[in-house]
């Protein structure tokens, strides 16, 4: 194999993976906690600039490694290591599907709290599915 190809090749696997990750980053960081706050009014997403540099940087390196070994049997690992930290990633930043607030209601403050973990799983599992 000449070095133009396998050049062409390395770098056509970096801009893939690049890409993966940053597929990962929007659907797993920036979609999932918007659809889930607008199904679920209340839910308050937890903004953390830290947290959003860190799972980008993850989800990037992720993306690249496993565009880089594909052919390697470690991809599969990979990209499900992929899949679960951007569940844990999601399920922090919504509090793990717990809403707690406070209602003013003539003059009376009444709080409550109530636990939407179940559609928020469900809401995890079917991007899982969904995306490679």
């Amino acid at each position: 194999m000449s070095k133009k190809i396998l050049v062409k090749k390395v770098a056509g696997s970096v801009i893939a993976g690049i890409l993966t990750g940053l597929l990962y980053y929007f659907v797993y960081v920036v979609l999932l906690p918007i659809i889930f706050s607008k199904i679920f009014p209340g839910t308050e997403v937890l903004e953390t600039p830290t947290l959003w540099l860190l799972a980008f940087m993850l989800f990037t390196c992720l993306g690249l490694a496993n565009s880089l070994l594909r052919e390697h049997p470690i991809s599969l690992p990979l990209r499900l290591l992929s899949k679960v930290l951007g569940a844990l990633i999601v399920l922090t930043l919504l509090n793990f599907g717990v809403v707690k607030g406070e209602v003013v209601m003539e003059g009376a403050i009444v709080e409550y709290s109530m636990d939407l973990s179940l559609p928020l799983y469900t809401l995890i599992l079917f991007s899982m599915l969904m995306f490679p």
